[in-house]
């Protein structure tokens, strides 16, 4: 049985495997400029969020117009690809009642991944940057998410980042931090999780396995 009703989804690291593809762009984008960087550092730094990694290296217009167009070439290796189970999952939600959306800061390209996967129809709506919400961890895109579907304490944001967290208990939601590399200390989120198994028996009411940090 469904522990919530309404699942929030991020993108980037929560329902793809997307870091490494977006590491490959962004140190692409520099050599062209004839910038280095360190390539695990440059990974962790965009697991932050791509808003800190181009502060910290301060790119150049023409550095994020590189990023950009090397990060949508969407079959160029390493390919962003969902985490494994992900697609099951929110197949197996929508099949028991539950509802899925998508809150995240890319463009419409995050939709262009949903179709490509076969992911597009297990969600109710995709809430990306062209609906002009400021970015996560502004609570905005979820208190528009929360008035429209009616929130009202059965809701779950999910993220591997502390801003989505932020984002889902601003719009009313419980978090779940997936934490991937067991690297977090202090979060908001009600549950963390550190794999896509751990994720679904926490949806799905297996107390054995989900994990609440209360």
């Amino acid at each position: 049985m469904l522990t919530y009703k309404h699942f929030v989804w991020d993108f980037d690291g929560m329902l793809f495997d997307s870091y490494p593809h977006t590491t490959r762009a962004i140190l692409r984008a520099l050599a062209d400029g004839g910038r280095t960087a360190d390539p695990e550092e440059m990974y962790w730094d965009l697991r932050v969020s791509i808003g800190y990694m181009r502060r910290k290296y301060q790119l150049t217009e023409l550095e994020n117009q590189a990023f950009y167009k090397y990060e949508r070439e969407l079959d160029v290796e390493p390919i962003t690809v969902p985490y494994k189970g992900i697609p099951e999952l929110l197949a197996r939600i929508k099949a028991e009642g539950g509802q899925n959306y998508l809150l995240t800061n890319r463009d419409h390209y995050a939709g262009i991944y949903l179709e490509k996967y076969g992911m597009a129809d297990s969600f109710t709506e995709v809430v990306d940057t062209t609906y002009g919400f400021p970015a996560k961890p502004d609570p905005t895109g979820m208190q528009y998410l929360q008035k429209k579907y009616g929130f009202d304490g059965d809701a779950m944001m999910l993220g591997d980042r502390e801003l989505d967290i932020t984002a889902g208990i601003g719009g009313g939601a419980d978090g779940c931090f997936f934490d991937e590399f067991h690297r977090v200390t202090e979060t908001q989120a009600k549950y963390i999780v550190h794999s896509i198994k751990e994720l679904e028996a926490l949806i799905f009411g297996d107390e054995k396995e989900g994990k609440s940090i209360d």
